[in-house]
C-alpha cells in the first residue's frame, strides 16, 4: 500500500526496510541544500534527467532520477507499475498531482518489460489523487499503480522532481 506525507513521516512508516534510509536522507539533504544534487537539480534544462547512485553496487538497490520535466493533463496519462523496485517520489519544485491506483484490474496497454521494470495501463475513472509539493513524498510499492506528473488545473507546467527506486524484489 502507497505512504504518502512528509519525508520524515514516510520514513517512520516505511521503518528499518533496506535501502530507504539512505533514500530519506538523501531526499532531506537536497531539501536543504547539501546534497551536491539539489545544485545539479537546479540547473538541470527541462526535459532532462540525471541518475544519482545511493546504494548497492553502481547503484542496483537504490538510485534517484534527478528530472525536470512537464506535467500534463489527466487524459494524456497511463498508469505505470514495477516489480523489482518501489518509487519514492518527491517534487523539490512545482505541484503535481500523483494518482495511485489498485493494480487489480487495469487494462494493460504495455506489458510488462523487465529491462525497464516498468508495464503500462489505461487510466481508469479515477483513483486517490495525491497532491504533490515540496516536502511531501509517496512510496509506491509494486502493488501501487500510479500515474504521476499530472497537472493540478490541467495546465502544463515545468516540474523538478526525484524519483529514488528502491529495490525491494529479492
Amino acid at each position: 500500500m502507497a505512504i504518502y506525507g512528509t519525508i520524515d513521516t514516510c520514513a517512520a512508516q516505511v521503518g528499518h526496510r533496506p535501502h530507504f534510509a539512505a533514500t530519506f536522507d538523501f531526499l532531506n539533504s537536497v531539501l536543504d541544500g547539501t546534497h551536491q544534487a539539489a545544485r545539479q537539480l537546479a540547473d538541470l534544462p527541462e526535459g532532462q534527467l540525471v541518475r544519482v547512485n545511493l546504494a548497492g553496487k553502481d547503484g542496483t538497490d537504490a538510485y534517484a532520477l534527478l528530472q525536470h520535466p512537464r506535467t500534463r493533463p489527466r487524459g494524456a496519462q497511463q498508469a505505470e507499475a514495477h516489480r523489482d523496485y518501489a518509487d519514492v517520489q518527491a517534487v523539490i519544485d512545482g505541484d503535481e498531482i500523483l494518482e495511485v491506483i489498485p493494480l487489480a484490474g487495469l487494462d494493460t496497454t504495455q506489458p510488462y518489460d523487465a529491462s525497464k521494470d516498468v508495464a503500462l495501463f489505461n487510466m481508469p475513472a479515477d483513483g486517490s489523487k495525491l497532491i504533490m509539493r515540496r516536502g511531501l513524498c509517496a512510496v509506491l510499492f509494486p502493488e501501487d499503480a500510479h500515474a504521476p506528473l499530472q497537472a493540478p488545473d490541467g495546465i502544463p507546467r515545468p516540474s523538478r522532481r526525484i524519483v529514488v527506486k528502491v529495490r525491494v524484489a529479492p
